[in-house]
């Protein structure tokens, strides 16, 4: 035993791969180096050969079996890689679309401005083409209502005329009636002062100075027929006569103790003298002036 020991252990000690396994690369190494030295002519060409492409085999399979180690390894963030990724590709498709869609609404709002901005020029056209049509109407209304003033002035001017005609036709009746009670009693003193005071009422008063002419004749203490043909007569410009005849009617209504005619008359009778007076420089006297 001993001696298997020792034979044994300068083996070993010789060669010191001895010790390794087998199946060990190295080992496998050592013998391909030695062969030559060890066996005498035991391998060929052929056979180191298929010894380095089985070293190189194991040498691969080896650094195979690593790599797949690291890459499983790297798998997890391999694929969190390629889901950020589809992520961020699924993002951007849903910014484009958003965008696309925002490019649309603002096309769309665009268009919808410039319709809306047609509409409000076509409105405008509209209201001022009605502002003008409003101003016609104002202007016809306005003709209108001129139109309507002066048929109004005309109206009151008509119904004035129809009234002073209706007074004139009256008139004209009263003078037939006291001239046909004249020609059935021509000393009817009052019926003569009655139409001259129509005929002074028509304004004509030469034809009413003859009248109370008349009655004065019939009558000659007929203070109102002086009187009044006095007013006549200043009516005319004769204002001689109408200070004569009103100075005695104021005589004449004095003596018939009428105070206040008398009075009246007297008064008249100095405004006629004043206003005849050559340094007034009238020729006439207005009757409003006389009956003031």
């Amino acid at each position: 035993m001993e001696s298997q020991a020792q034979e044994t252990a300068p083996e070993i000690i010789n060669n010191p791969l001895s010790s390794l396994p087998e199946n060990s690369p190295a080992r496998d190494i050592d013998c391909l180096t030695q062969a030559p030295a060890a066996v005498d002519g035991g391998f060929n060409y052929l056979e180191m050969g298929s010894a380095l492409i089985a070293v190189a085999t194991s040498i691969a399979g080896a650094a195979f079996q690593n790599l797949l180690l690291t890459s499983i390894a790297t798998l997890p963030l391999s694929a969190s890689l390629v889901m950020n990724l589809a992520e961020r590709k699924k993002l951007a498709q849903k910014l484009q679309a958003e965008i696309a869609q925002h490019h649309m609404t603002q096309s769309t709002l665009i268009q919808t401005q410039t319709n809306h901005a047609n509409q409000l020029g076509n409105l405008m056209a509209g209201l001022a083409q009605v502002s003008d049509q409003v101003q016609g109407v104002q202007g016809q209304v306005s003709d209108l209502g001129r139109g309507t003033r002066d048929l109004h002035d005309y109206t009151r001017i008509l119904g004035t005329e129809q009234k002073q005609i209706e007074e004139v036709v009256d008139c004209l009746r009263q003078i037939e009636n006291y001239t046909q009670a004249i020609q059935s009693d021509p000393s009817h003193a009052k019926a003569y002062y009655n139409r001259g005071l129509t005929h002074q009422r028509l304004g004509d008063a030469e034809a009413a100075v003859l009248d109370y002419t008349e009655a004065i004749q019939v009558n000659d203490t007929y203070a109102k027929a002086y009187h009044n043909r006095g007013v006549a007569r200043a009516a005319i410009g004769d204002r001689k006569g109408a200070v004569t005849d009103l100075r005695t009617a104021a005589k004449h209504f004095f003596e018939q103790g009428d105070i206040t005619s008398y009075q009246r008359a007297r008064d008249l009778a100095k405004r006629v003298h004043e206003v005849g007076d050559p340094a007034k420089d009238s020729k006439e006297v207005p009757l409003e002036l006389l009956f003031s």
